[in-house]
């Protein structure tokens, strides 16, 4: 079948039936990628432009392997192997899953244990793709403030009317309905499966919190600190930037070629911010921060929040710069011991000089949580992170 309709049968729901296996010589694989497609939610048409975008620009080496499980709404899901074999593109439908729940860490687990029996491989990447609301528990972003007398915050919301088309629109990990993957069951998901790097196409996910929570899942995790415009990663280049598969080089190409794609557009729509780190530094980068607050660290409540940056559109901010909030609470020294720590720690960082209506003034790569009593709910799901459990922030 020539590759026109086989993009023809894929947009229509209509997937190719599963085709003989091409096993490998050595039986393993140099790389296997997976890409987990959440899109049972507002995305799903989005979804469709992306995996277009991934079989046109697929150019495949026999030694690697690129799956895509796909979930999108009214269509079910299915698990799909692009490959190429003598300058011709297939698709092999490899599972038919109907009608499930792609935001239960259960599903992830069983697409991701069944990817690796297909394609056995020498090292692994995977890239989620879907809503993401960064740490936060289900039903925390955009918690209604609750100040006192006054409003101790003194940052201004970015705020803008969400139809008004002059505004892109963005991804607010997985979503499937009114269900959630939160990020304590995707760490739990991931835990039997080590990969070499995950990239989240979701917004809001390079925070410490997700990624101290996550460090043990990975060697690389790339995500963006504020949102994530709807049209994703650049997956028209995707396999030409990852394969051959090296490692960290691929991964700063991937970074670059995302900046790139958004950092050429015009008006609100060159919006990106992206960055890479390294998980083997998450725990070093955790220690400078517990000693920056043990040492006098000063009251996260009264800190003048007007000169932050922020990477959030909220009425009250949760998605701060942590290195901003290491100045601001901690001594000198012990601030300067903890950028140390982040500059091992983000070895790939890059932003546009706005996100939509949100200036990025000053860019390390990571979010964090800045406690605040106007937000209760958000204080307690913080009291039970692993990151406020080992830095000792926020007491029971």
């Amino acid at each position: 079948m020539n590759r026109v309709k086989l993009l023809s049968l894929l947009l229509t729901g209509l997937l190719l039936t599963a085709c003989d296996k091409c096993p490998l010589p050595c039986g393993k694989y140099e790389h296997n990628l997976l890409i987990y497609m959440a899109a049972d939610n507002s995305l799903s048409d989005l979804a469709s432009n992306n995996m277009t975008e991934i079989i046109k620009g697929s150019s495949i080496p026999r030694d690697h392997a690129l799956l895509v499980f796909i979930d999108r709404k009214g269509q079910g899901a299915f698990l799909i192997r692009p490959y190429t074999r003598n300058n011709n593109l297939f698709l092999d439908t490899l599972y038919s899953y109907g009608v499930v729940n792609s935001a239960h860490p259960d599903l992830l687990k069983q697409v991701i244990g069944q990817a690796r029996d297909e394609c056995p491989a020498q090292s692994y990447g995977l890239i989620l793709w879907s809503h993401g609301t960064g740490w936060l528990p289900k039903g925390l972003y955009g918690e209604t403030p609750q100040y006192g007398i006054q409003r101790h915050t003194v940052a201004s919301p970015f705020l803008y009317d969400i139809y008004d088309p002059a505004y892109p629109r963005t991804k607010t990990f997985a979503q499937d309905g009114n269900s959630e993957m939160e990020i304590s069951s995707l760490a739990t998901a991931l835990k039997d499966y080590h990969h070499d790097y995950i990239c989240f196409d979701a917004c809001l996910m390079a925070d410490i919190q997700t990624y101290y929570q996550m460090r043990d899942a990975c060697d690389y995790i790339m995500g963006s600190p504020a949102e994530i415009i709807d049209t994703g990663f650049p997956y028209d280049k995707l396999s030409s930037v990852m394969f051959p598969y090296r490692g960290l080089s691929n991964l700063t190409a991937l970074c670059d070629a995302y900046y790139d794609k958004y950092n050429a557009k015009t008006g609100y729509n060159r919006s990106g911010t992206i960055s890479l780190v390294r998980t083997e530094y998450i725990a070093e980068l955790a220690v400078s921060f517990k000693n920056l607050i043990a040492d006098g660290g000063k009251d996260p409540t009264e800190i003048d929040r007007s000169g932050l940056q922020t990477y959030d559109r909220l009425s009250e901010h949760v998605f701060w710069d942590i290195d901003q909030i290491a100045e601001l609470i901690g001594s000198s020294i012990r601030s300067g011991e903890f950028k140390t720590a982040l500059n091992k720690t983000v070895v790939y960082k890059k932003a546009t000089e706005k996100f939509i209506t949100i200036p990025i003034n000053h860019f390390s790569g990571l979010a964090a949580y800045l406690p605040t009593t106007a937000l209760p709910r958000t204080q307690s799901a913080f009291r039970l992170t692993s990151w406020n459990e080992y830095i000792g922030w926020l007491a029971d």
